[in-house]
């Protein structure tokens, strides 16, 4: 399972959300029941407050279970359990994240998961990263949320995969946004919330009009976008 070169220096938004996962890795997979126990309190705030993530790791891959999806681009993956279940349905996957240690995680997760396949993990910006090929599907859950400027990603989405991308946005709005935004600021971290006649925006300039659907998940808006349209 190779591993790219560190990436270029970034700039100063994402090196406070590289440093911010880098130290939240392990609290973070928690949520999937992988790593430290839950607490009761935690559980309940998991299948409350989080029940979109449940939803949208369900979506995703009802979609690429598809056998015309065969190679799949995961920006953000995180602990790997994405990549897990892409292995699992033989797919081939470049797993991208620009926190060393979320990707040393999901190395580890596929590990003792002992699935087999073709992977390859990139230490780097999605910006930065020049894969030379395309790919079927590109997965991009929890990504938007620390992402200053979303139009330059959705516009070289559009020229490095040829079939589907399936991308969520927080929405913007209600105590728990409030709450999130809060919490994220005494960490330093920083968070963008979507309203979604922004995300459509987003998704018009992109040249995706009448290629996509938004569904509605709590505090969270998912998007599929079908580029064979």
């Amino acid at each position: 399972m190779p591993t790219a070169s560190p990436p270029a220096a970034p700039d100063a938004v994402t090196a406070d959300v590289q440093h911010f996962f880098d130290g939240y890795a392990a609290d973070f997979d928690s949520i999937y029941g992988h790593a430290r126990p839950r607490n009761a309190f935690e559980r309940f705030v998991d299948r409350t407050f989080r029940k979109s993530m449940f939803l949208r790791f369900e979506e995703v891959l009802r979609h690429t279970a598809k056998p015309e999806i065969r190679s799949v681009l995961d920006v953000g993956c995180g602990s790997g359990r994405y990549v897990v279940e892409f292995l699992r349905q033989g797919k081939e996957v470049v797993a991208l994240d620009i926190a060393r240690e979320m990707l040393d995680l999901a190395e580890k997760t596929i590990r003792e998961a002992g699935v087999g396949g073709e992977v390859a993990f990139v230490h780097a910006p999605y910006l930065d990263y020049a894969p030379g090929r395309t790919f079927d599907a590109a997965v991009l859950m929890g990504f938007f949320d620390y992402i200053r400027e979303p139009a330059p990603v959705l516009a070289k989405l559009g020229r490095e995969v040829t079939r589907e991308v399936y991308m969520s946005f927080p929405k913007a709005g209600g105590p728990l946004a409030w709450q999130r935004a809060v919490r994220y600021r005494l960490r330093k971290c920083p968070l963008y919330l979507y309203t979604r006649p922004q995300v459509e925006g987003l998704l018009r300039e992109a040249g995706w009009a009448g290629r996509y659907t938004i569904t509605e998940w709590g505090r969270e808006l998912f998007v599929k976008v079908d580029l064979r349209r």
